[in-house]
């Protein structure tokens, strides 16, 4: 079994869907339960919503869980463009592991990501140029990897391919293409700890497995009582709007009481889940979404997440939803600890980075997940 720890839930589906691609059994829970009968067991712990000290304690928990279970392989998870406690959790995984080494290979060139120099770039974009610079939790202040990185357990260095490597470190990996990709993968040793996103973990099984692609690939349609959730503050075009924004699909922006806190929250969240049910139950899909301009409040992006968790379980109280679209890592862990679901079987992947799953305990609903840093896929269909 390889066994990967994800930082947060989107991320943890995009490596079940890579594994889907290859035909595996792929279970994704967000705890650790005990023994599996599973060929790829991926943990979201969600720690990229924690401060560094409690996301450093939640990997120490769910790793020490995992080695029990004797995995051939752990992958460590972490975001492409390196937000969230990478540093930290990576040391406490090699501290754990006994591993003086940990090779860190982020971006995925398929996608405009990628790091020459020990710059990141995308689109050919310094990383701090692009909008990554608004990120309300990991706002991006320069592009050098070994900026973004930092360490006091281990000296950090960017490296390319053939570089002699250090005795010990953290080895964050130059990639401009996807071949270089895949020569990374022959940098691996068994005293390092391995780290990255979906496009290196892609390239890992790549050298293991042959795709399993079935010959017939459904189309990607919503079904007909759908909810979508754009909980991620990465901004929309107007054009993606007005694409959700139709006949069938409606849209329901948070009310503005309670994005800056200025009404009585109980009341406005039973109003705003009853105009949701309301349009669900006449025919509707509906596009949820946040769409006022940031403001300073310490907290603010948990405190909406939050109510989003409590609008999904009050319209699920009162209609039987068929599907239910979530864009955004940290907005899904709290939706799913809102409707009591720790486990998912992904099934399908849609596009890239957009997965669809089934949840334990709600046999009609179909999950499908996007981080919110990619885009929806064009061939989205009505």
């Amino acid at each position: 079994m390889i066994a990967v720890i994800a930082d947060d839930f989107t991320g943890a589906a995009e490596i079940g869907g890579v594994g889907v691609r290859y035909g595996l059994k792929v279970l994704i829970e967000t705890v650790v339960n005990g023994v599996y009968d599973v060929d790829l067991l991926v943990i979201a712990t969600d720690t990229r919503s924690m401060g560094a000290e409690e996301a450093s304690k939640e990997v120490s928990l769910v790793l020490h869980k995992l080695l029990k279970l004797n995995p051939e392989f752990i992958y460590k998870k972490i975001d492409s463009v390196l937000r969230g406690h990478v540093a930290k959790e990576v040391e406490t995984q090699m501290l754990l592991m006994n591993k003086k080494k940990a090779l860190v290979v982020a971006p995925n060139p398929l996608v405009g990501r990628k790091i020459e120099n020990g710059i990141y770039f995308v689109d050919d974009v310094p990383l701090d140029e692009t909008f990554f610079t608004g990120d309300p939790d990991f706002p991006v202040r320069s592009s050098l990897v070994t900026d973004i990185i930092r360490t006091f357990e281990f000296p950090v260095y960017s490296l390319d391919l053939n570089d002699k490597k250090p005795e010990s470190g953290i080895f964050i990996a130059n990639v401009s293409n996807h071949e270089e990709l895949k020569q990374w993968t022959a940098n691996i040793t068994s005293d390092m700890v391995v780290a990255g996103g979906s496009g290196f973990f892609d390239a890992l099984l790549e050298t293991r497995f042959q795709y399993n692609v079935s010959a017939y690939q459904p189309e990607f349609l919503f079904g007909e009582n759908s909810l979508f959730i754009f909980g991620s503050m990465f901004p929309k075009s107007q054009a993606l709007l007005k694409k959700f924004d139709n006949k069938i699909v409606v849209r329901s922006n948070i009310p503005e009481e309670i994005y800056y806190a200025t009404g009585q929250t109980e009341a406005l969240m039973n109003e705003w889940a009853k105009e949701v049910t309301d349009s669900l139950n006449e025919g509707f899909s509906v596009m949820v979404t946040i769409d006022y301009q940031p403001f300073e409040e310490e907290g603010l992006s948990c405190r909406i997440r939050e109510h989003i968790g409590q609008l999904v379980v009050m319209v699920t109280a009162n209609f039987e939803l068929t599907d239910l679209f979530i864009e955004g890592g940290a907005t899904t862990s709290t939706v799913l600890k809102y409707l009591d679901i720790t486990k998912l079987v992904p099934f399908y992947e849609a596009d890239f980075g957009v997965i669809q799953m089934k949840a334990e305990g709600y046999p009609k609903l179909c999950i499908t997940t996007k981080p919110g840093s990619y885009l929806w896929p064009e061939k989205v269909e009505f």
